[in-house]
């Protein structure tokens, strides 16, 4: 579940009552993220961590070795249509860097025009929230 919530401590019970795995929050919307991971964990979700275009990455660092998963949003939540904002895709690689064996995705705007620029600071796989593949024939080989 990635909740784009204000809220996220509100929700996490009921998520996992509803069988949720994974509980992703945003975190600028929480004051205290240690105690909400905390809260995931002990409701028996997996804590994946997203954070906004505008948030520096180096705010994530703290919590990265806490959580199964880093979300960099390449668009402004909560807009559908918006266009794959490329200049996110170095966050990527300093998460890549500095957290190699961390599960890092991305969010917003990837497509076939857009995927070949995920794919490179992966690595190894390419995970992407928001993935819109129309016609798989543009992606290649």
């Amino acid at each position: 579940m990635h909740m784009m919530v204000s809220k996220p401590e509100q929700w996490v019970k009921p998520m996992a009552v509803a069988g949720a795995n994974q509980y992703t929050f945003h975190l600028e919307a929480t004051e205290n993220p240690g105690a909400l991971i905390k809260d995931i964990r002990e409701n028996g979700m997996k804590v994946g961590l997203a954070i906004k275009p505008g948030t520096s990455v180096e705010y994530l660092a703290p919590w990265a070795n806490q959580i199964d998963m880093a979300l960099v949003m390449t668009v402004e939540p909560g807009f559908g249509g918006q266009k794959f904002m490329e200049d996110m895709m170095p966050k990527v690689h300093w998460l890549r860097t500095q957290f190699p064996s961390l599960d890092i995705e991305v969010d917003g705007g990837v497509g076939p025009d857009t995927v070949h620029k995920c794919a490179e600071p992966f690595g190894r796989s390419l995970s992407s929230r928001a993935l819109e593949v129309r016609n798989f024939s543009k992606i290649g080989n």
